[in-house]
């Protein structure tokens, strides 16, 4: 689920691999978390245009008549674990925040291989985009939080500063294009 390369890409390594002690310490925190991730998800397909105003959404979303809100979390147990290492090793806690960032984006690949399944045939997803990114206003979180009614169905809400609680939690919008390259949406 999740590579040694990808969490040395989150720890900003420059593509070099871990190496004998911290390799060792990467591989012990990994399994740590491991056996506390308690991944969810919830997504909701709904035509399109969304009410916002994101010229960068617009274009990414082109040719799309549909997209899927979706939302995925690697849970809040997660977090406590970050808290428990960023107490006696800022090195831990780095080692950390880049294994759940490497978890949280390869959960939410499996969530968007969840999603293929349901399309019908002639249909292909564009990649994910998420509020924060180009020019879709942050705040449009609240919107794909309350639609998907995450806080009941998954565990995730939003702080007053739109920070999102559990920490490893990812919302974001993936349109439905025809496959193939029929149309522009998502190039």
């Amino acid at each position: 689920m999740i590579s040694l390369r990808d969490i040395a890409r989150y720890m900003r390594m420059g593509g070099t691999l871990p190496e004998g002690a911290l390799a060792e310490r990467v591989e012990e925190l990994k399994e740590r978390a491991l056996k506390i991730l308690r991944p969810a998800r919830v997504w909701r397909r709904v035509p399109l245009p969304l009410q916002v105003e994101s010229a960068a959404l617009s274009r990414h979303l082109e040719g799309c008549r549909e997209a899927y809100l979706v939302c995925g979390t690697i849970g809040a147990e997660f977090d406590a674990l970050l808290r428990r290492v960023g107490v006696t090793s800022a090195a831990d806690a780095l080692i950390v925040q880049a294994i759940g960032t490497a978890a949280i984006e390869a959960w939410m690949d499996e969530v968007e291989g969840e999603i293929r399944q349901e399309l019908a045939p002639g249909e292909d997803l564009v990649s994910r985009f998420s509020p924060g990114y180009g020019d879709l206003p942050l705040d449009y979180q609240r919107t794909l939080i309350s639609v998907l009614d995450t806080s009941r169905k998954i565990g995730v809400s939003l702080t007053d500063s739109l920070l999102m609680v559990p920490s490893k939690s990812v919302s974001a919008i993936v349109g439905v294009r025809p496959a193939q390259g029929s149309s522009r949406c998502g190039t």
